[in-house]
């Protein structure tokens, strides 16, 4: 599958071109962690089809037209208008369909969304859900491109950079976890223990309604659990978009997670600490259909600022960070 526009999430890849969020879950791959197959199209095939199609005059004519006083709203709209009319170069198209192919091809459902390679492209994280036929990935894909265009974008990249015309946009496309019918949530370790989120359906459950783990693993493991709520989940509704809806009687009284299913959640998140050496939180989602934990995203934790109040001598800080 591997070639310069299309890379499998596995092995060693290069966060410049498949994106920081894609880069981290294939090392999480690579250290055991369970995660959904699939394969990242590439920052060179942004590149290939900003050039094809001749974008790149169009964004910097648009760009001038905002400086000189046009309306950013405007302005962006009109570059992800361009974006969306062209179409993929016929050798990216031809590797995203190979590689959706080798993933199952028409009938496969899977998931696409963007993968930021700038923090501050991070706000449009775009995600279309099961999608289940090669046009509809392709039409994903230039979605997914042309959001690097959004009118928060333009602007977060002309007050801190990079040039317009430098930045990329890599693009996931994994077979989808079924946690609509299934469960989904977080983990992150705090000092000895895991603490781990769960609810039903999609998505990370607001905490008070969800039910709260706290896993110690090793040879030795405890666990302690908290049963949340759940009053609601939020699952797919046509077309492609997702709804909120009551959780039944047996799901509010149950758990969501079995003893088993939390000590391999508290080991992917004890892995992760130690792969990336820093505090990282764990994004997981359970497939209802194969009854699976997959790691679906993992990003760095950002720890509160701690504050000690007391008696402070004259030069020295209270504040710890």
């Amino acid at each position: 599958m591997n070639s310069k526009t299309v890379v499998r999430l596995q092995g060693d890849v290069d966060p410049e071109q498949v994106g920081v969020k894609n880069a981290r879950v294939a090392e999480l791959a690579n250290e055991g962690v369970r995660v959904p197959e699939g394969f990242a199209v590439t920052a060179s095939a942004y590149q290939a089809f900003i050039e094809a199609d001749r974008l790149g005059p169009v964004i910097a004519r648009e760009i001038r037209r905002f400086r000189a006083g046009r309306d950013l709203v405007v302005v962006a709209a009109a570059i992800r208008t361009a974006f969306l009319a062209a179409s993929l170069p016929r050798v990216v198209s031809r590797e995203i369909l190979r590689a959706y192919d080798e993933l199952g091809g028409n009938g496969t459902e899977v998931a696409v969304r963007c993968s930021p390679v700038a923090p501050q492209d991070e706000e449009q994280d775009e995600l279309f859900l099961h999608l289940n036929t090669g046009d509809d990935v392709l039409a994903a894909c230039r979605r997914c491109f042309a959001s690097l265009f959004s009118a928060v974008a333009v602007g977060n990249r002309e007050l801190t950079g990079p040039d317009h015309l430098a930045a990329v946009m890599p693009v996931t496309v994994q077979r989808m976890v079924r946690s609509d019918l299934g469960a989904s949530g977080t983990a992150q370790a705090e000092s000895t223990f895991v603490r781990i989120r769960a609810g039903w359906g999609l998505g990370d459950p607001p905490a008070g309604d969800a039910d709260q783990y706290s896993v110690r693993p090793g040879a030795r493991p405890m666990i302690v659990k908290h049963r949340g709520a759940k009053r609601t989940k939020t699952v797919y509704a046509d077309p492609r978009g997702t709804r909120t809806v009551p959780t039944n009687p047996a799901e509010q009284a149950g758990l969501v997670l079995t003893d088993d299913e939390l000590q391999e959640l508290a080991r992917w998140s004890v892995i992760a600490d130690r792969h990336f050496k820093r505090p990282m939180e764990l994004e997981w989602a359970k497939d209802g259909c194969s009854g699976e934990l997959f790691a679906v995203e993992v990003r760095r934790r950002t720890l509160p600022a701690v504050t000690i109040h007391g008696p402070v001598r004259a030069g020295a800080s209270a504040q710890v960070t």
